[in-house]
């Protein structure tokens, strides 16, 4: 209901589709230079959801953080037939476009969503079923989207399960970077989940919060606003050295099991480069052009929220702040 009321307030009418154009060739392939990194990073899971995609008649689909399609693998027939609604590399799938659709209101919701038949907006795309999962880098910032698509005339009730895993799987993989300075606590209330893209991942630059996944926010109590803000002694203590790792005592009061991991501390969000970087040059900007031009956009996007400006683009809000002050924001 939410995303129908966000597409009437966009302006959507659903007797009247858009016309959608693909990207050319051209287009597209610069689309998937800019994309490289996030396309390597999810190869696995693509590969691997690919045959139960094929067994189910479905494709998976790989979409950035501004919901344009960048791969489908899976069954070629239904691959052709969701072409003919334009679910296809090169076509934007966020809700602005495309009207309710997994993909479009995962982003939105920044949440895992399931979108079938009649759920979605415009009548052509009736014919799915989809489910789908946001990508989250670990300052909280949006890099894309995994979806599982089908035709709405087969049960697909696996789909938003097999899906939120493979997200899960590529989420933990982006912490085998190495972020400077920084101490990386993995936990979890079970400690059979150590190590497993189940745990819990919080990552302290000195004792302040500088990212983490979802699991370990939620485990924690916390949002992505508590990025730069809470400091490891509101978050939780440790208890005791347990046969398992370190016991440790969570804000909430709930006991959860951790060790730390100092080989791979977390990286700034500006190092991860899994957010679209032009491939053309520019002109020249100096580097303060550019960050004034990255905050000013971001800020746009973002209704002017600081916090959520700062996290896209992986700069502490002091920096948004600063530039603030010098009247250039």
């Amino acid at each position: 209901m939410r995303s129908w009321l966000r597409c009437s307030d966009l302006g959507l009418a659903e007797q009247r589709p858009p016309a959608l154009q693909p990207l050319t060739d051209s287009e597209l392939r610069l689309l998937h230079q800019r994309h490289d990194a996030l396309r390597r990073l999810c190869r696995p899971e693509l590969e691997m959801l690919a045959g139960e995609a094929r067994d189910t008649m479905s494709v998976v689909v790989l979409a950035d953080g501004d919901g344009m399609i960048l791969d489908t693998i899976g069954d070629a027939g239904f691959a052709s037939r969701a072409a003919e609604v334009a679910l296809r590399p090169g076509v934007s799938w966020k809700e602005a476009s495309t009207g309710t659709n997994a993909i479009g209101t995962a982003l939105a919701e920044r949440r895992a969503i399931a979108v079938n038949g009649s759920e979605h907006f415009f009548p052509d795309h009736r014919v799915l079923s989809c489910a789908a999962t946001p990508i989250i880098d670990p300052r909280g910032a949006l890099i894309g989207a995994l979806d599982l698509t089908g035709p709405s005339t087969h049960g697909h009730g696996h789909a938003l399960g097999l899906i939120r895993l493979a997200v899960d799987q590529i989420e933990h993989r982006l912490f085998r970077r190495h972020f400077q300075d920084c101490r990386l606590l993995r936990f979890h209330s079970d400690p059979a989940m150590l190590g497993t893209s189940r745990e819990g991942i919080l990552v302290f630059r000195e004792e302040g919060l500088v990212a983490g996944n979802r699991r370990g926010l939620s485990l924690a109590g916390l949002s992505w606003d508590a990025l730069d803000d809470a400091s490891f002694e509101t978050i939780l203590s440790v208890e005791e050295p347990s046969r398992d790792g370190l016991l440790l005592r969570l804000s909430s009061g709930a006991y959860a099991v951790g060790q730390w991991n100092t080989d791979h501390a977390a990286a700034r969000g500006s190092d991860l480069d899994l957010v679209a970087r032009p491939v053309e040059p520019r002109p020249a900007m100096t580097r303060e052009e550019r960050e004034v031009a990255a905050i000013r956009a971001a800020l746009s996007a973002h209704g002017g929220n600081v916090s959520k400006a700062a996290r896209q683009l992986g700069l502490h809000r002091s920096t948004i702040h600063r530039y603030r002050k010098q009247g250039l924001v």
